[in-house]
């Protein structure tokens, strides 16, 4: 999600940002040799990779749904709809249709080409890009998906967040929020979560590609509201920055029982029928206690703005438009050649961020006709004029 204007940042959403989005980069730069699907696949896997990403993957996207829904309220500020929406347009379905066109494209060629289902070059196979849809056809969002749903689901969310910026809103946010502090009902929050995996996933369908996926649009719609009401209130930041220890605790304890009764080292784990309502309690669970607890630390220990969390902030957005693309090249070449899994994972994310960085310094941060397509604002004149000179 766009980050806020310099003016209403915060250091700890911020710092949160930053931190989730370079875990997705490395996440990503692993999943070749996770042994899990994915658009290119080594036939040689690295358990322990495996192990850490199934723990970060309980809580990496709901974190940064959370956020972003913390951002929407910062962002929404005192525009009228129109042009709130006239901004989210802007900054998310105009970068979107942009990565689509340039940026998905290769990625989808690769896999092509890895597979051995095409031995044309690049600029062959390009009619073809945009020709079916993605599995069968090739046009796709690919890792850009969160853009699709941060727009839907901000259009359809928008008035429940003007109703919470209102007079009235602010009040019954600010009363609730006190109660839930005091009495230690945001532990009820994983139920509506628990729910969504009960009885939503078994009937959803097309994960990420919106059509169909009712369980994400639902689940991830509620994470976004909880990030809102969360971040918005001092007294529940200050209940989970006292309990963030207890968070920790309940989240290790259920990840615990989580893997002991569900996963039990399984590479694609299946829940019985008769299994689900505890495992989507349990799991529930895991990811809103791993969630307090991050939110939590971060009140507490990153309140400070170094100088460089600035400059982060900006290219978080950029970075994870561009990363999967690099990671997508990078990991290709190192298949190709043969590399060791362990040294393999090494490179594709020391690549990654390499490719990224070089990408973004020279050819999106300092054009004010780029920046858009990457979600940025125009650069101001005074920036500007010091990158010119």
């Amino acid at each position: 999600m766009p980050a806020p204007s310099a003016s209403e940042r915060r250091a700890d959403l911020d710092w949160l940002r930053v931190s989730a989005f370079a875990l997705l980069i490395v996440y990503h730069a692993g999943m070749a040799w996770s042994g899990w699907n994915w658009h290119l696949v080594s036939p040689d896997s690295i358990d322990w990779l495996r192990e850490g990403m199934r723990f970060v993957n309980r809580w990496r996207m709901p974190l940064i749904f959370l956020v972003s829904g913390a951002a929407i309220m910062l962002a929404l500020g005192q525009r009228s709809p129109g042009a709130f929406a006239l901004d989210r347009v802007r900054r998310l379905l105009v970068p979107l249709v942009f990565g689509m066109i340039v940026l998905v494209p290769p990625q989808v060629y690769l896999e092509r080409l890895y597979s051995g289902r095409i031995t044309e070059t690049y600029l062959q196979w390009l009619p073809q890009a945009f020709i079916g849809t993605y599995p069968a056809g090739n046009l796709s969002w690919h890792h850009l998906w969160f853009l699709a749903y941060v727009l839907v689901l901000t259009a359809v969310l928008l008035p429940v967040f003007l109703w919470a910026r209102s007079l009235s809103g602010r009040s019954t946010l600010d009363r609730a929020a006190t109660v839930t502090a005091r009495a230690g009902l945001h532990w009820l929050l994983p139920l509506p979560l628990a729910a969504c995996i009960l009885w939503l996933a078994p009937i959803s369908s097309n994960p990420n590609g919106l059509v169909g996926d009712w369980y994400g649009l639902v689940y991830y719609g509620i994470l976004l509201l909880y990030g809102a009401f969360l971040f918005g209130s001092r007294d529940l930041l200050a209940a989970l920055n006292r309990q963030r220890f207890l968070s920790l605790g309940i989240g290790i304890a259920a990840y615990a029982a989580l893997y002991v009764l569900f996963i039990d080292g399984a590479v694609r784990p299946v829940i019985a029928p008769s299994d689900r309502p505890a495992y989507a309690l349990v799991s529930a669970v895991n990811t809103m206690a791993w969630l307090f607890a991050i939110i939590g630390f971060a009140n507490c220990h990153l309140a400070r703005r170094p100088a460089f969390l600035g400059e982060a902030t900006e290219a978080v957005y950029p970075f994870y438009m561009l990363h999967q693309t690099v990671t997508v090249i990078a990991v290709y070449w190192l298949l190709e050649m043969g590399v060791l899994p362990a040294a393999g994972f090494i490179l594709a994310v020391t690549a990654t961020f390499l490719g990224t960085s070089i990408l973004y310094l020279v050819a999106v941060r300092p054009w004010w006709f780029v920046r858009p397509l990457f979600g940025l604002r125009p650069m101001p004149v005074t920036a500007r004029a010091r990158a010119a000179g």
